[in-house]
């Protein structure tokens, strides 16, 4: 067969299978996908609150499967926290997954496995595994990267409204989060609540000299916010050397491991990564320091 016929056949053979696969997906489950092309991936969206879905087909080389792939600001951070996870992510699987480490920060997870979708009888079965694997995935990692609420209308949060909204989406999130907002009132921080419609927020707010310092963000998606970009515009932090100074405490926290931009970024973090005592006692001391290096008027 000619190499244009060949490769004229796997496009027409991935786009009618997308098609079809999109379909299938749209009418038996609440994961979306792209729009269909003849390219062999297709995006998810899969409400997960970091990281990124893809169904992947290579027509040519017989294999198909699903990517989870972490590629920002929070990839290291946030495949650290996974590996600590490996057992149980990997038996949510009707095999384990492959898990790729990379450089630069973008690692890959993935589900693959042998194929030939020439013969379409065959369709409905690998668009079965297909779905099995992206079910999984969702049911992993929502616990631990957090689940994206649904869109609604705006409005003010406040103490009972996100704890009742966290408990519904990210039920893990919830003794983080409370400690977070028990600290604040400890150290008689006001909390600024937010206005969101699909996440709910609230921020403690370290204050001197007429001047509001924040550094996290609490989340109903299940994450916190790093508010680097916020303090920026800050006196004590906007010379960059000093953000980079806060970078480094931020880091001696269990599994933080987050670039130099971030210093420049809002990078969010799991909720549940807090889960544990360690690391839930670390943040709680990172907070502590923080808001006495703001009332001194100095770093820590």
């Amino acid at each position: 067969m000619p190499a244009h016929s060949e490769r004229t056949t796997a496009s027409q053979l991935r786009r009618e299978f997308w098609q079809a696969f999109k379909q299938r997906a749209e009418e038996t489950s609440n994961i979306g996908c792209s729009r269909v092309s003849s390219d062999g991936w297709l995006w998810h969206a899969a409400d997960l609150s970091s990281g990124y879905l893809a169904s992947i087909l290579n027509v040519r080389v017989g294999e198909m499967g699903v990517r989870y792939r972490l590629n920002e600001t929070n990839a290291d951070t946030v495949f650290s926290f996974l590996q600590a996870h490996q057992p149980e992510i990997d038996a949510a699987f009707e095999a384990p997954l492959a898990w790729r480490p990379g450089d630069g920060g973008s690692h890959v997870m993935e589900a693959m496995r042998r194929t030939d979708i020439g013969e379409r009888a065959t369709w409905p079965e690998q668009m079965g595994w297909l779905m099995r694997q992206l079910e999984a995935f969702q049911r992993a990692l929502w616990p631990l990267v957090g689940r994206v609420p649904p869109a609604r209308e705006r409005r003010l949060w406040d103490e009972p409204l996100f704890f009742r909204e966290l408990s519904a989406w990210n039920p893990d999130g919830l003794g983080p989060a409370t400690a977070i907002l028990r600290w604040a009132q400890r150290r008689g921080d006001p909390l600024q609540w937010g206005r969101g419609g699909q996440s709910g927020s609230f921020t403690p707010t370290v204050a001197r000299q007429g001047i509001a310092y924040q550094l996290v963000s609490v989340r109903t998606d299940g994450t916190i916010q790093l508010l680097f970009a916020r303090l920026k515009d800050s006196q004590l932090f906007a010379d960059r050397a000093r953000r980079l100074e806060l970078l480094a405490e931020v880091n001696r926290v269990r599994h933080l491991c987050l670039p130099a931009e971030a210093v420049d970024q809002r990078p969010a973090v799991p909720l549940a990564m807090f889960g544990d005592p360690d690391a839930s006692a670390q943040l709680i001391a990172l907070l502590d320091a923080f808001h006495d290096g703001v009332k001194a008027g100095r770093l820590g």
